[in-house]
């Protein structure tokens, strides 16, 4: 179950982009999407900062970030700097303005989840061509 949450707001951010795209966008979720990539970008460069990744991780991230930020359709990014301030510090996004903390929430320990989230972040970008 843990892992098919590292599959990880790539599933959200990248791949049911598409959903909501289509049935026309939906600016609580692109707010929703928006926000967890960049959680997700704060929290590979939290992995990367506790030696569990390499740096290269952090380009992926950004990648992610940039795709779901150049979506053509209003997203509210105020919350975006927090959101990625609190995944540095091991906070993960569970919700709109809520947060808990990594090494709580991964039974498989945080390195074995650092390594999972890497894993699902590089396959989604891949899925889109990135």
């Amino acid at each position: 179950m843990k892992k098919a949450i590292v599959v990880f707001v790539m599933a959200s951010a990248l791949g049911s982009f598409g959903y909501a795209y289509a049935e026309g966008p939906d600016p609580v979720a692109m707010k929703g999407m928006y926000d967890g990539s960049r959680n997700s970008s704060g929290l590979i460069s939290y992995c990367v900062d506790k030696g569990f990744l390499k740096s290269d991780s952090i380009e992926n991230a950004k990648k992610m970030v940039a795709y779901v930020s150049g979506v053509p359709v209003e997203i509210d990014k105020r919350d975006g700097d927090k959101s990625e301030a609190n995944g540095r510090k091991g906070q993960v996004r569970v919700g709109e303005g809520q947060y808990k903390d990594l090494q709580t929430t991964a039974p498989q320990g945080v390195e074995a989840w650092c390594e999972q989230a890497d894993e699902g972040l590089r396959k989604g970008l891949s899925s889109v061509g990135l």
